[in-house]
C-alpha cells in the first residue's frame, strides 16, 4: 500500500457524454422507481418519463402488468435485478410489512443498499412527513444526499442529469498506479498486460505518470496497480502521451504484472489465540481495520505485527480531495489494502456519509480471501472516522 502522499487528479468531474453515449450507456440499465403510490402519482411518471428519455428501463409498479399485485408489497426481486434505486419520499412512510416493521419503499431501499444499486433520492414536501418518514430520512442521510424536488418538471430535469452524471462516472473508472489517482476512460486488463487510456488535465498527474516511463532498458518494478477489485504489482513498459485542444492529453500507458499474488503474505492467514478464545484471520481483519479506522481499543494486551495494517486513510488525509471524490479514492485505498495484503477478495460495499461536525459514518463490507477455495461469507465493520 502506498505510503507516499496521493496526487489525485483535481478535474475530479467525469467528461460529459454525448447523447449516444449516454444512451448506449442506458440501453444496459434497469432504474427500479420507489415510493408510496397514493399521492404521488404524478412524480412516479415525471421519474419514468426521465428514465425512459435517455434509453434506460424504468421499473415500477404500474409498469408491472400481468401480475398478482400488491401496491404496498416490497418488490425485491426486482430490486435486486435493477442497476439504480431512484427513491422518491414524501410525506407518507407506508404501510409497514406486519413481519418486517419497514414499508415498502423502506425495505427496497435496504435491499438496493445491499445489493450494490447506485443510489438515488429526492424529497418532496420535506417539510410535512409523519414521523416513521422523518426517522426513514435520517436514516438515508446518514450515507447518501438527497435531492429537494419543488415540482415533477423539476424532479424530471434532476433525475435525468443524475442518470447522465451516473454514466459519466461509469465510464471514467478511478484508478490508482504507485501514489497517483486518475480517472481511466478505458482499462483492459488479460491477466498479463493492463493497457490504460486516460485523459489528463492535471498537471502534477501528467508529469507524475510521465516519470514513471522506464529509462533505457529499466524499469521500476512493484508499482501498484488498483481499480476495480484489482490491487497487483506491475511495472511501466511504455507512457505514450499526445496533446490534444487545451490543457487536455490523452495518455496510454501499457503495465505488465508481475505476479498473480504479489501482495499476498502467509502472514495473513494466521489466526491468533488468547485466554481461551481463538481468533480467526476474519477476525483480525476485522479488529484492524476497526482500530484504524475508527481507532477503537484492541482486546490484545500488545500489538500483532503480523495482523496490523497501516490506515489506509492516511494518504486520503493529507491530500486535498473533493467531496465528491473522496468515496472512489477510499475505495482503492480499501481495495489497495485489503485486496493487495490477500485479506480480502472483493470489497463489497463501502458508504461513506456527508461530513458533521468533523466526522463521517463509514461501513465497509467485505469477502474474506482463501487460497483453498471461494469465500462468499461477508463481514463488515461501520463506526464514525475522522475524515
Amino acid at each position: 500500500m502506498t505510503e507516499q502522499p496521493l496526487i489525485v487528479d483535481r478535474a475530479t468531474t467525469a467528461v460529459p457524454l454525448s447523447d449516444d453515449e449516454v444512451r448506449g450507456w442506458a440501453a444496459t440499465r434497469r432504474v427500479f422507481v420507489s415510493s408510496v403510490i397514493e399521492g404521488m402519482g404524478e412524480e412516479r411518471r415525471a421519474a419514468v418519463e426521465a428514465i425512459s428519455r435517455i434509453g434506460a428501463e424504468p421499473v415500477w409498479f404500474e409498469g408491472m402488468g400481468g401480475r398478482d399485485q400488491d401496491a404496498e408489497r416490497a418488490y425485491l426481486g426486482e430490486v435486486a435485478a435493477s442497476d439504480v434505486y431512484v427513491g422518491l419520499l414524501g410525506g407518507r412512510y407506508g404501510r409497514p410489512d406486519a413481519s418486517t416493521g419497514y414499508s415498502a419503499t423502506h425495505a427496497e431501499f435496504l435491499h438496493a443498499v445491499d445489493n450494490g444499486l447506485r443510489i438515488a433520492i429526492w424529497t418532496i414536501d420535506a417539510n410535512d412527513m409523519a414521523g416513521h418518514q422523518c426517522d426513514f430520512l435520517n436514516e438515508v442521510r446518514t450515507y447518501f444526499v438527497t435531492g429537494n424536488a419543488e415540482s415533477s418538471d423539476e424532479l424530471a430535469v434532476e433525475i435525468e442529469a443524475r442518470l447522465r452524471q451516473m454514466a459519466a462516472e461509469e465510464l471514467a473508472p478511478w484508478c490508482m498506479l504507485g501514489d497517483v489517482v486518475f480517472r481511466a476512460s478505458e482499462i483492459i486488463d488479460d491477466g498479463r498486460t493492463v493497457s490504460i487510456d486516460a485523459l489528463v488535465r492535471d498537471q502534477d498527474v501528467g508529469h507524475a505518470l510521465i516519470a514513471m516511463r522506464p529509462s533505457g532498458q529499466f524499469r521500476q518494478p512493484g508499482i501498484r496497480f488498483v481499480f476495480g477489485d484489482t490491487a497487483a504489482n506491475t511495472s511501466v513498459s511504455s507512457v505514450e502521451v499526445t496533446q490534444s485542444s487545451g490543457a487536455t492529453r490523452r495518455f496510454h500507458l501499457t503495465l505488465e504484472r508481475e505476479h498473480a499474488d504479489s501482495g499476498w503474505s502467509p502472514m495473513t492467514e494466521m489466526s491468533y489465540t488468547v485466554n481461551g478464545r481463538n481468533y480467526s484471520p476474519g477476525d483480525l481483519t476485522e479488529i484492524a481495520l476497526r482500530r484504524v479506522l475508527f481507532d477503537e481499543p484492541s482486546p490484545f494486551q500488545h500489538d500483532l505485527g503480523f495482523a496490523e495494517m497501516p490506515d489506509p486513510m492516511t494518504p486520503l488525509r493529507d491530500a486535498a480531495v473533493q467531496e465528491e471524490s473522496l468515496r472512489p479514492v477510499l475505495h482503492l485505498l480499501l481495495v489497495d489494502s485489503l485486496i493487495g495484503s490477500g485479506r480480502a477478495s472483493r470489497v463489497t460495499k463501502l458508504l461513506l456519509g456527508p461530513r458533521a461536525n468533523g466526522v463521517r459514518k463509514l461501513l465497509v463490507e467485505w469477502e474474506p480471501h482463501d487460497r483453498f477455495g471461494p469465500d462468499h461469507s461477508r463481514r463488515s465493520v461501520e463506526g464514525v472516522c475522522r475524515l
